[in-house]
């Protein structure tokens, strides 16, 4: 379902937005500015691009900084200097929303179509296998991505979401019951198919694909299924998050790499994620005290780490404030070499 704005706009992460100039934009976290939502390039037109949704070309763009030098030599309005979050971001402003596409309407509508193609089919095929062995509610599930938006090709990949801490939890558990049953057609990584996920999301880190792999290979929510890969984000219900805009400010500190260990991994299954930590030993950078927790609004980071494991942490350092209290945390994401690994990998 494609849902026209008009005054309020209320969106999460998942959803996708596109703009009165034809960009696609993808919703980062569930907190946004007052005028505008924060959100980050995915698609834009293009003659040449190699897919095509209602008879226009898009290109896709991944990479981080890619995204802002596109927007900073063509749409510098889509850039933003936020003094909550403390640093130049990606969002649109609500003037410039044309539309919004919901996952959960967005499956629904695709399960009552007969004339899916495929991939479509194999969407909702691997929807029901979710749906039926997490025993989760059919509206606590999504679908994201290119198919979310209708710009997909036939070898795409498979992006789900569910919603709510105790939907999440259950499925991860199903996954992780179906990795080891191949009955159903659900498998987790090895190296022949791993590959490509090391290429796009970790290569950059200069970590051997071999060892990324002992960490990704044991991750629920992401492998293959009927021949796509798939990855199913969890991202909290609207009843289940409490903080709004301003609530806490954060000041940017610089890069840094350290060791430290996992003590809380509550919310490390989600997106965005966040881990606490203590026992942190300074390993590059200057040193900081009260450095707290690890947070990301990238999926690849989701079930990286567990609690009472020792890690190895590289990436940016925030202090945040939030009313009269302090600290100091890592967000992870911005630079192609952010890290977060169990010690015992490296």
């Amino acid at each position: 379902m494609v849902l026209t704005i008009s005054k309020e706009i209320k969106s999460r992460e998942g959803d996708f937005l596109e703009t009165t100039e034809g960009l696609i934009f993808d919703v980062k976290g569930l907190v946004h500015p007052p005028d505008r939502v924060i959100a980050f390039l995915r698609y834009y037109p293009s003659p040449n691009g190699r897919r095509t949704r209602n008879g226009l070309r898009f290109d896709k763009v991944y990479h981080l900084q890619e995204r802002f030098d596109y927007l900073r030599q063509k749409y510098p309005h889509y850039l933003f200097n936020d003094v909550v979050f403390g640093q130049e971001l990606q969002g649109v402003p609500h003037s410039y929303v044309e539309r919004i596409f919901k996952p959960q309407e967005l499956l629904l509508e695709l399960r009552e179509r007969e004339d899916r193609d495929s991939l479509q089919q194999d969407v909702v095929t691997f929807a029901d296998v979710i749906e039926q062995t997490a025993r989760v509610p059919h509206e606590s599930l999504g679908i994201s991505g290119s198919i979310q938006i209708d710009i997909h090709g036939p070898t795409s990949d498979i992006d789900l979401i569910v919603y709510g801490r105790r939907e999440a939890r259950a499925v991860q558990l199903a996954m992780r019951r179906a990795h080891l049953t191949p009955e159903e057609g659900i498998s987790g990584y090895r190296l022949d198919t791993y590959r490509p996920v090391y290429n796009l999301r970790w290569s950059g880190t200069g970590i051997p694909i071999e060892k990324m792999l002992a960490v990704d290979g044991l991750k629920s929510m992401h492998g293959v299924f009927g021949g796509h890969h798939y990855f199913i984000r969890a991202i909290l219900d609207w009843d289940e998050t409490h903080q709004q805009y301003g609530d806490c400010t954060y000041h940017q500190l610089g890069q840094a790499r350290v060791r430290c260990r996992i003590t809380n991994d509550r919310d490390g299954l989600f997106t965005p994620c966040r881990y606490e930590i203590d026992d942190v030993t300074f390993l590059k950078g200057k040193p900081i005290d009260d450095v707290r927790e690890i947070v990301s609004f990238r999926g690849r980071f989701a079930e990286q780490v567990h609690q009472d494991e020792e890690a190895v942490v590289q990436g940016s350092l925030e202090q945040v404030e939030c009313g009269k209290e302090k600290w100091v945390r890592f967000m992870l994401g911005s630079q192609p070499t952010d890290i977060l690994l169990p010690s015992n990998v490296l």
